[in-house]
């Protein structure tokens, strides 16, 4: 039996090297340039690594005069949503969580 236990040691520690996870979440450590610092791996990526989609992004409109922000963007700390893309050539922010 303990040969078993051990070759399913191998094959998860094995697994959970190649990195197969497609999304994921990580913390915002800096605002500009955005870095951000992904939770199941504790990898820090920077831009222009890490890219912002438009539901993350600081959005602001003027009405009769008055600016309203329609989203605040990013801060220091906040939690995201990611996709990596191209092998972990490039991570995608998609959402804040």
């Amino acid at each position: 039996m303990e040969l078993i236990e051990t070759i399913k040691t191998i094959v998860i520690d094995t697994v959970r090297a190649m990195d197969l996870l497609d999304t994921g979440y990580a913390t915002v450590v800096s605002e500009s340039p955005l870095t951000m610092k992904i939770q199941a791996t504790q990898l820090t990526v920077k831009e222009p690594v890490a890219v912002m989609t438009d539901n993350v992004r600081y959005r602001a409109v003027t009405v009769q005069g008055e600016t309203v922000v329609l989203n605040p963007g990013l801060k220091t700390g906040d939690k995201v949503l990611y996709m990596k893309a191209c092998s972990g050539q490039s991570y995608i922010v998609m959402a804040k969580v």
